[in-house]
């Protein structure tokens, strides 16, 4: 990276812990944070799921009495006899069984806890005394009252604000109706008991251990609580649609959810359609939570200045060797720094001055042999530019032996002299040992012209090459040692002699086929060490080959089933002279295991 190329490595060690610490620090924060915040979430939605099945379960047995009551009140005698008595005018016995009724009812209404009141609305209603029993015309009776008990016998209705019986103050009750029939199916009263809502709210007050229980009726209005928390608007909603759904399943079942910055826990109220809920804001449930992550931030902050502290003293104890030895090499190599270099460091560092002690003892001795070798270079130079004469020599007269043999009239000396100059110029090539294929070819040409000259036109050719052969490099003077050898050892007697070159490629290489109709390689003496009989030139190519190539190169000769030899050469398809460059042992080592991998050479 870019970063550790341009920055010092003392602030860019510094500067990565630091960040590194600081973000670690954050991430446990906040993991820690949301696993306790999660967990007491948890815990305390379960808690309150427990607590409020129990108390839905208390309070649906607390209204269970009420239930009770009052098929026991709407069954007693006197009151079905009153019933039946009031629709027949006789007033002596209607006093008589009002005041029965009255004295049982309010003795009911002393003893049953909570219960405030009780109204019967009836078709011809006696008059009302001082007592918690009050009579009403059943046409009095409340539309929403008549619509909540009109295909059932029994239900909670609304709450209401009602007058004391004995004197002009008011209170607020919960009513609980029941429908009173008579033997032909009539309804005839309906038989209404008040409960006291301060009751119920003294009854959730023991019950709810400091929690924010809120008891909602069938069309979420209020009817008890135990805390003056307000609902938000987007609560209201999420709990009308659950007591809507409660009402629907008309069972027990609860929900809990998250409603804006509070936890909502709800819970139907079996045989009512009430529900119960507590509320819990999210603030209480986190504080925990945010205790811990402020400590765990005071104890990171004291870690990241400590840990600061000591990356500070340890960055400058491991880069000030490094920066003293980039000081003392600036010095070099004006001054002798040998003995600068420490030699007290026994670890890393000391094998680091060691070996700069060494680089150092070794460029001398480089130095030196650089001056010896640039001297010798400058002789080899002067050598050179003196042998340079000869080439220019040479084809300056060639030159005028071309011009001579046409003056004479010898076209074929001066098409030979001609041929030789070429070849001169490509075997020549300005002193490059790598040459295009193509010149190659262009050197062969010349070649067999020259010998089919020689021959007496006894001998025939042909070149098969394919496209961009100019692109591809090969060693000079590969080719025209087995074209020699064949026409040497092939042909000392034939009269029909015939060579062909095909040059063909594949992904990875060129392949040069060389067929002749010569005697067959059996007659052929490959080995010999005279340079006259081409053997010589053979092993040459082999040792170049394998100097620039390695094992990427291959050379291989056998008999033809119709008579003649065919040399086929496998050499890598080249296009850059950097290759050549790269030709120690290791490199073409390195170069054979990555190529040879799936290829027969």
């Amino acid at each position: 990276m870019e970063i550790f190329k341009k920055y010092k490595i003392r602030n860019i060690f510094f500067i990565s812990f630091f960040l590194f610490v600081t973000v670690l620090l954050v991430v446990i924060i906040y993991v820690t944070y949301h696993l306790s915040t999660r967990e007491s979430i948890n815990t305390t939605l379960k808690h309150q799921e427990e607590k409020l099945n129990l108390l839905s379960e208390d309070l649906s047995s607390e209204l269970d009495n009420y239930h009770e009551t009052s098929i026991g009140m709407s069954r007693q005698n006197a009151f079905q006899n009153l019933l039946r008595v009031s629709n027949q005018g006789n007033s002596q016995e209607d006093r008589r069984l009002r005041s029965s009724v009255n004295l049982d009812f309010s003795n009911i209404t002393y003893s049953v806890p909570g219960l405030h009141s009780v109204s019967i609305y009836m078709e011809q209603p006696p008059s009302n005394g001082p007592h918690p029993v009050q009579y009403k015309p059943l046409s009095m009776l409340e539309e929403g009252w008549s619509k909540k008990l009109n295909n059932t016998s029994s239900g909670w209705l609304d709450e209401r604000e009602i007058q004391l019986y004995f004197d002009f103050d008011t209170e607020n009750v919960m009513s609980y109706g029941r429908n009173v029939y008579s033997a032909r199916g009539d309804r005839q009263a309906v038989l209404v008991l008040n409960i006291s809502t301060s009751y119920i709210e003294e009854w959730m007050q023991e019950r709810s251990d400091h929690s924010r229980l809120i008891l909602l009726d069938g069309e979420t209005s209020v009817l008890s609580r135990t805390t003056s928390i307000s609902i938000p608007e987007d609560t209201q909603e999420y709990l009308q649609e659950t007591a809507v759904r409660f009402q629907e399943e008309q069972g027990f079942s609860n929900q809990a959810s998250r409603e804006g910055n509070h936890l909502v826990v709800s819970t139907a109220i079996p045989g009512t359609d009430w529900t119960f809920i507590e509320i819990t804001p999210m603030e209480e449930l986190t504080e925990g939570g945010r205790e811990i992550a402020g400590w765990l931030t005071i104890i990171g902050t004291i870690s990241i200045i400590v840990a600061l502290l000591a990356t500070l003293y340890l960055t400058k104890k491991f880069t000030n060797p490094i920066m003293y030895l980039t000081k003392v090499l600036n010095k070099y190599p004006l001054h002798d720094i040998s003995g600068e270099l420490p030699t007290d460091y026994k670890n890393e560092f000391g094998q680091l001055f060691q070996g700069y002690r060494q680089l150092i003892h070794r460029s001398e001795l480089l130095y030196q042999s650089l001056i010896d070798k640039n001297r010798r270079q400058r002789k080899a130079e002067i050598k050179a530019l003196q042998a340079n004469i000869n080439p220019h020599f040479l084809y300056n007269t060639l030159d005028q032996l071309n011009w001579r043999a046409i003056e004479r009239g010898d076209d074929d000396m001066s098409r030979m002299m001609e041929l030789l100059g070429k070849m001169l110029r490509i075997g020549l090539s300005k002193g490059e040992s790598i040459i295009t294929v193509q010149n190659e070819l262009d050197y062969l040409r010349h070649y067999l012209e020259l010998q089919k000259i020689k021959m007496e036109d006894t001998l025939s050719y042909e070149i098969n090459e394919g496209e961009g052969m100019f692109r591809y490099l090969i060693p000079k003077l590969t080719l025209q040692p087995f074209v020699e050898n064949s026409i040497i050892h092939g042909f000392p007697d034939s009269k029909d002699s015939f060579i062909q070159l095909n040059v063909m490629e594949n992904e990875h290489d060129l392949v040069f086929e060389l067929i002749d109709n010569g005697k067959g390689i059996q007659h052929m003496n490959t080995n010999t060490s005279h340079s006259d009989t081409g053997g010589y030139g053979i092993k040459n190519v082999n040792d170049r080959l394998h100097v620039y190539f390695g094992y990427l190169a291959n050379v291989s000769l056998y008999s033809n089933d119709t008579g003649g030899t065919t040399v086929r050469i496998t050499i890598p398809k080249i296009t850059d002279k950097a290759f050549f460059e790269q030709s120690d042992v290791v490199h073409l080592e390195r170069r054979k295991d990555r190529d040879v991998e799936g290829r027969d050479y």
